[in-house]
């Protein structure tokens, strides 16, 4: 039997036996939909509570809300509390009824009254209590402007001295479609992931499994060339890991397109996502599939049992995900576009769909991430040959 025959006849039983394993159904299809789309709405709440001024309550000492409006005239006077000592707006504050006690004292002159705070009091553990007092020291710098715009005016200067230089930042990026989403970053990283687990879900029982069962001597005493079955397995696998990495994209799609206030300050400017990403995004995670696929293969192939197997995996996963997790960082770094980072295994592969999503990437990018993976892949399917031409691959304990 030709090896070509072979590899297709083990590729398909092997599809075959996954379609009917749920935990393949789970890892690869639901479980990174759930996920992605669990993760969209948390996303979306929490940009919500960012964007979205929380309501902060401040005790005050020595004012009248007539003073205070004269002052501050943009000042939310409904979450103010006025109390007659320091004292008792601490106890607020302890209470966790307000974020913040300010002492005031009030000053009369010609030019009328002018509040003077004197004691802020808060407690720093309390995220609220930050806000508020941001939002305090920028009604003071306004009250501030506004005297220095009046004194500059008294002595007939122009007020506009007060704002010597002003820049106006212009953004250069791409923002159009999916590149628009606030989660663009973390969704490369979430893509290699699940075409990992995708795979590892699966792989131990894919080969030290039949071990255990028994079946791989039949498998083995089969016309089939031992090449053929472990490149069939191989493509196998890929397709699973192909499926996760892009059930995680599917996930974005399904809870973007459904119409919350939690999502579409997510996605401003939609799902849409260029061609010729597309076609590049699918070349690379084919090339990282066939990496991540025969790697799996060649480790459960060596390993004698399923338990050993997963011990293997589980210690691997830790080497994928710290790779994964720098690309989530390296932008603050500045590191981005360094050699060794375009010849890093993992790293250059979800920078790469990053830059695509946002329609920056290179052809001098891809390059090295296509080499990479497509050298780590034959390096692995040549080692997984190696173990299935032994007879230590029929061996189980």
């Amino acid at each position: 039997m030709t090896t070509g025959t072979g590899t297709k006849q083990v590729f398909l039983k092997e599809l075959r036996e996954m379609a009917r394993d749920r935990r393949v159904l789970q890892a690869s299809l639901i479980m990174p939909i759930f996920v992605i789309a669990l993760f969209v709405f948390v996303m979306g709440v929490v940009q919500r509570a960012v964007t979205e001024k929380p309501e902060v309550r401040i005790a005050i000492v020595g004012v009248t809300f007539i003073d205070l409006k004269e002052q501050f005239p943009d000042l939310n006077t409904s979450n103010i509390d006025l109390v007659p000592t320091f004292a008792e707006g601490t106890a607020l504050v302890e209470e966790k009824a307000a974020q913040l006690v300010i002492e005031t004292t009030l000053r009369t002159d010609d030019d009328g009254i002018t509040i003077t705070v004197h004691r802020v009091g808060y407690i720093d553990s309390d995220p609220l209590a930050s806000l508020a007092l941001a939002e305090l020291k920028s009604q003071v710098n306004a009250r501030n402007l506004e005297n220095i715009k009046t004194v500059l005016q008294e002595n007939n200067l122009p007020a506009g001295l007060t704002e010597a230089e002003q820049v106006q930042p212009e953004n250069l990026g791409k923002d159009e479609g999916l590149a628009g989403s606030s989660i663009v970053s973390l969704l490369p990283y979430l893509i290699v992931l699940w075409a990992f687990y995708g795979g590892m879900s699966v792989v131990a029982d894919l080969v030290a499994g039949e071990k255990e069962r028994g079946t791989m001597e039949t498998l083995m005493v089969s016309p089939v060339r031992r090449a053929a079955v472990a490149l069939g397995k191989i493509l196998a696998l890929m397709v699973v890991c192909f499926i996760g990495s892009l059930t995680t994209l599917a996930g974005v799609f399904i809870a973007g397109s459904i119409k919350s206030p939690l999502t579409e300050n997510l996605f401003p400017t939609g799902l849409s996502l260029g061609l010729d990403a597309i076609l590049f995004s699918i070349i690379t995670l084919v090339t990282l599939v066939a990496f991540f696929a025969s790697m799996m293969v060649s480790i459960c192939a060596y390993a004698r049992n399923i338990r050993e197997a997963q011990t293997y995996l589980g210690l691997l996963s830790f080497i994928i995900i710290m790779p994964a997790i720098f690309s989530q960082i390296i932008g603050f770094t500045g590191l981005e576009r360094a050699t060794w980072v375009l010849w890093t295994p993992v790293l250059n592969t979800a920078l790469a769909i990053k830059d695509l999503i946002l329609g920056s990437a290179t052809i001098s990018q891809l390059g090295p991430v296509w080499t990479v993976n497509l050298v780590l892949a034959s390096y692995f399917l040549w080692s997984s040959i190696k173990q299935f031409r032994k007879e230590e691959i029929v061996l189980r304990v």
